[in-house]
């Protein structure tokens, strides 16, 4: 079984926030901003790095660094999430881990047990949550795959290497996301 010590994680929080209408990540979520939340869960959890991936005008850069996450800055988020993760995984090279979990920071629902369960079943390859129909991040790359992941392009980030990926159930709610106000509106 893989220890939490031979996995980086990477905190995706460089979107646009185009359906929300402003930065989503600032928006109020259970007393602090939503981007926060998703953090905490994963600071919580003993992994050999932490990696947040921020737009350059970020606000929570600072928090995420406090929390002790490695900030890497996405100059360009209008690219799309591909970046992100390609600066994710630049960033988890430099570490010896062996293995890179891609969270992302408007999933604040995501739970460090369904998070435990993920890295629980992870077992040398590509392993990815799932609401029943969809495999989706949370996801654990292993190292054989990051090359795979620097040649993501758009918005649809790793989703066509997640096809073959080990599924691993989440309980109902946990893999929501927060893309409109509505949305928020909605989880409270």
């Amino acid at each position: 079984m893989m220890a939490y010590a031979d996995i980086a994680v990477a905190l995706l929080a460089a979107g646009r926030s185009i359906r929300f209408g402003s930065d989503k990540l600032h928006a109020q979520f259970e007393g602090e901003a939503l981007g926060m939340k998703a953090a905490r869960t994963l600071v919580g959890l003993p992994f050999a790095s932490h990696i947040a991936v921020c737009k350059s005008d970020s606000e929570l850069a600072g928090l995420y660094a406090n929390l002790g996450f490695n900030v890497v800055t996405n100059q360009q988020p209008e690219i799309g999430q591909a970046l992100s993760l390609q600066l994710a995984v630049k960033a988890a090279m430099m570490s010896q881990a062996t293995a890179l979990l891609v969270a992302l920071a408007d999933m604040p629902f995501v739970s460090a047990a369904h998070l435990s369960a993920l890295v629980a079943g992870y077992e040398g390859t590509i392993a990815a949550s799932t609401n029943g129909s969809t495999s989706m991040p949370p996801a654990i790359f292993p190292r054989e795959s990051w090359p795979d992941l620097l040649t993501t392009s758009g918005d649809a980030g790793a989703r066509a290497l997640l096809k073959h990926a080990k599924l691993v159930a989440a309980p109902f709610g946990e893999l929501r996301d927060i893309d409109t106000p509505a949305d928020l509106l909605a989880s409270k």
